[in-house]
């Protein structure tokens, strides 16, 4: 079926949603001496002199007029010429589709929706059935391209992630997982999974064509909670296995006819609310249970996972592969400003209980397990559970201030974080190691991301004075500004399509079978200085709480930041038994947090003396 299952096209005669796709500019091939002196700059920080001598020799050979790198960009050039972005298949399946790790919790990202402090907000069915509600009203706006198209500092954004919102799901294969997409209009259902059971509930009705009301949503809801089923084999266990493991269980799966229809059904349904048994507090607990719960309430292959505990809870789980979290996050954004809205009163009153016509009762989806199956659930839940007891999770929860006072500093709240983080990090460990923050290329016709490298010879500048004792004032917030101005300047320009990393992973993949590699990409220093100790992000949003990923090594750190108003969240993630310690990091994070407040209040806010 291959990674793609259709081409879309762009529609004038329904809506604006994607009026701008064919107006969209195509992701650039940078210069290849741009990128060799970006890339240099890049890796001074972590070289001694002779190091960087040597990568300064091999760089040089590789861009030199009529060399092995101009010939890579010619061919890179002329690839370019014929698509419409030249990146996007290969990223799609390098990064994803041929990614074998669990896609939980080493590829997805989690959102932990703001607590709704009302009787919806603590309700389980309330909570479901407007999430269920507002999700379809979002869907149906995508369908009919009746959404607004984003536009970000007067530049459309690229809306094709769009069509891998609903109605799809990645499902394995050899060699690379692929997508499945289906028409809408023809799997008018969404998937509610309750005691490890699959429930497809229709969300039209079909005699009619229109959507569901709030009641008969919330009565289907309630007829699944009723239903009295016992907990069932966790099927979506499977789906945390390595994706060779799952591919191997998947098929064993397909040998019954049952099992092959029920997949299907689940593959192509809008999207998928579990209801789960559980009462999370904290923020850590709630987190977890966004994240990866217990591993079987689940169905991770979906792009769209919604949560709702037993005490109302909520938040959202996003399989990584078609969309990144810049959709997803409006999704949410829209739901969770919704559902604050709501009248809990009148929503309470519409709920009469009514009985629902036989075509509109939740269908249960069967599965027939042999004996090889129950073994493949059983061992999946066992290693889930081994991954998510090596990994160890905390939350950097800081309500001394926020975006507020940052801007008062006269910086970007994005470089502040950026740089509090890395004062941490140097305070944890004393170095400065290669780091990725994620900067988006939606600019660009189907671009997705590209490399934010965050440490700099201006960013060593700064760690550096603010751990020496000795340092003034003065030099602390000299080397803060030069760092945060450094950082933005990059960041910038890996949105403009500029970055290092990507250029260079489009010209390795121009080498031939058979061709010598260019002593550039053999250099230890490249592929140090793409892995990425510290895996960043940040999202734009008052309605969550918390969210976050993996790390990308062992060795490293997964740091998801929300800059709010008045407080800083940082989701900290590592693999234990590495001499790493979420809680250790935590500690520097909020030392680092005071001391940049304390130090630039003096520095920058504070009332010049009068000549």
């Amino acid at each position: 079926m291959g990674n793609s299952v259709k081409q879309f096209s762009t529609s004038a005669t329904k809506g604006d949603l994607f009026k701008y796709q064919n107006q969209l500019p195509k992701l650039p091939v940078p210069s290849l001496e741009e990128t060799a002196a970006k890339y240099l700059r890049s890796v001074t920080p972590f070289l001694s002199p002779d190091q960087l001598a040597a990568t300064k020799a091999k760089v040089e050979e590789f861009v030199r007029p009529g060399g092995v790198g101009s010939t890579l960009q010619l061919r890179l050039e002329q690839h370019a010429s014929g698509q419409e972005n030249w990146l996007a298949a290969w990223w799609d399946d390098w990064a994803y589709m041929s990614y074998r790790d669990p896609v939980v919790p080493y590829v997805s990202y989690f959102f932990s929706h703001k607590d709704i402090n009302n009787v919806i907000g603590k309700d389980q069915l309330y909570k479901a059935t407007l999430l269920a509600h507002y999700t379809l009203q979002f869907m149906v706006e995508v369908q009919q391209e009746t959404l607004e198209p984003e536009i970000l500092k007067g530049n459309p954004y690229c809306m094709n992630a769009f069509h891998y919102m609903f109605n799809n799901s990645r499902v394995p294969a050899p060699g690379a997982d692929i997508t499945k997409v289906y028409p809408g209009e023809e799997h008018r259902y969404f998937l509610v999974i309750y005691k490890n059971n699959f429930y497809k509930v229709a969300h039209h009705d079909p005699a009619t064509g229109q959507l569901l009301t709030k009641v008969q949503l919330y009565n289907q809801f309630q007829l699944i909670k009723n239903s009295n089923l016992p907990e069932s084999e966790p099927v979506g266990a499977l789906t945390s296995l390595n994706r060779d493991e799952y591919l191997a269980a998947y098929e064993n799966l397909l040998k019954s006819p049952i099992n092959a229809a029920s997949l299907e059904s689940i593959f192509a349904s809008s999207f998928v609310i579990c209801l789960d048994d559980n009462y999370p507090i904290t923020i850590e607990e709630k987190s977890k249970n966004c994240w990866h719960g217990n591993g079987k309430n689940r169905f991770f292959d979906k792009p769209l996972e919604f949560f709702v505990s037993a005490n109302g809870n909520s938040g959202f789980l996003g399989e990584h592969s078609r969309m990144d979290a810049t959709p997803t996050v409006q999704l949410n954004n829209y739901l969770i400003a919704l559902l604050q809205k709501e009248d809990p009163v009148a929503f309470v009153d519409l709920l009469k209980l009514e009985q629902l016509p036989s075509e509109l009762s939740p269908k249960n989806l069967q599965f027939d397990l042999d004996p090889v199956s129950r073994g493949n659930i059983a061992l999946a839940v066992a290693k889930f559970d081994q991954t998510i007891a090596s990994h160890h999770e905390e939350i950097f929860q800081f309500y001394g201030y926020g975006k507020n006072l940052i801007k008062q500093f006269k910086v970007s709240p994005d470089a502040y974080v950026q740089l509090m983080m890395q004062l941490a990090y140097y305070k944890l460990t004393g170095k400065v190691r290669p780091t990725y923050e994620s900067a988006a290329t939606r600019k660009f016709l189907k671009g997705r991301t590209e490399t934010g490298r965050s440490v700099s010879i201006e960013l060593t500048a700064f760690v550096k004075t603010w751990s020496n004792p000795s340092s003034s004032i003065e030099d602390k917030v000299a080397t803060f500004v030069a760092a945060a101005k450094q950082h933005v300047g990059y960041l910038v320009e890996a949105s403009n399509g500029r970055g290092v990393d990507r250029h260079l992973f489009g010209l390795k993949q121009m080498i031939a079978p058979g061709e010598e590699i260019p002593e550039i990409f053999t250099d230890p220093v490249y592929a140090y200085s793409s892995t990425w100790f510290l895996s960043t992000s940040q999202v734009p949003s008052e309605y969550f709480q918390s969210w976050g990923f993996s790390q990308v090594i062992d060795q490293g750190f997964g740091l998801a930041y929300l800059i709010n108003n008045e407080w800083i969240h940082v989701h900290i993630s590592s693999k234990r038994g590495n001499g790493l310690n979420s809680d250790h990091l935590k500690w520097y994070l909020t030392e680092a947090a005071l001391e940049m407040k304390d130090t630039l209040s003096k520095g920058l806010l504070a009332p010049k003396a009068k000549l």
